[in-house]
């Protein structure tokens, strides 16, 4: 009952109903100003890095699996637990390597972000 009072007050003096955060809200990490987005950052990367195998028209996938495709923000998102895996923790891709650790730091903290 306190708590609907403190509200009614709140919204009768014209003050903006305080709002929960939000459960996917990734805190200040995110609000720093760095473009690690899909469009500012990660879809060069992905292009670049994981296409040559895991785009769906490529002409050789190297032996990545068919059902690993990253044409989209989508796709990537559906996948972000895998890439995390597979790039962050294991290592393993891009088998060939090539990724600087400033890359390394820049894919983290898009996954971290939520892949905007």
């Amino acid at each position: 009952m306190r708590s609907l009072l403190a509200l009614s007050l709140l919204v009768a003096c014209g003050e903006p109903e305080p709002k929960p955060p939000e459960e996917s809200d990734p805190g200040p990490l995110c609000e720093t100003g760095l473009d690690v987005t899909w469009e500012g950052w990660a879809a060069g990367f992905v292009l670049s890095q994981c296409q040559p195998c895991h785009a769906s028209e490529t002409p050789n996938r190297y032996g990545a699996p068919v059902s690993v495709s990253f044409d989209t923000l989508e796709d990537c998102r559906a996948q972000a637990g895998a890439i995390e895996d597979a790039v962050l923790t294991r290592a393993s891709m891009p088998p060939a390597g090539g990724i600087t650790d400033d890359e390394r730091a820049l894919l983290a903290r898009w996954l971290d972000c939520g892949l905007p």
